[in-house]
C-alpha cells in the first residue's frame, strides 16, 4: 500500500493545473465531492471543491481546475 500511495501522489500531481469534467454526487464537510469521468465510485480519486468559495449542484457535472493534490484525493476550483 506504501509503494501504491506513492505512485498516485506522483500522478495525482501530474494533474494540477489541468481541467477535468466532474460529476458531483455529494457534500461532505466543507466540500463538494465528485469524480473524473475516468474515476470509478469508491475505488478512484475523488475530487474535492471547497463549497464556502463554489456550488455546485449533486448530480451536475462541472469543469473544475486541480489546484492541488493528495495521494488519493484532488482539490481544485469550479471553472
Amino acid at each position: 500500500m506504501d509503494i501504491q500511495q506513492e505512485i498516485s501522489h506522483r500522478k495525482n500531481l501530474e494533474k494540477v493545473n489541468q481541467s477535468y469534467k466532474v460529476l458531483f454526487d455529494r457534500k461532505e464537510g466543507g466540500y463538494f465531492v465528485g469524480r473524473t469521468e475516468f474515476d470509478s465510485p469508491e475505488v478512484d480519486n475523488e475530487v474535492l471543491v471547497d463549497a464556502k468559495n463554489n456550488f455546485v449542484r449533486i448530480g451536475d457535472f462541472a469543469n473544475v481546475k486541480v489546484t492541488s493534490a493528495a495521494e488519493f484525493d484532488l482539490f481544485g476550483e469550479i471553472v
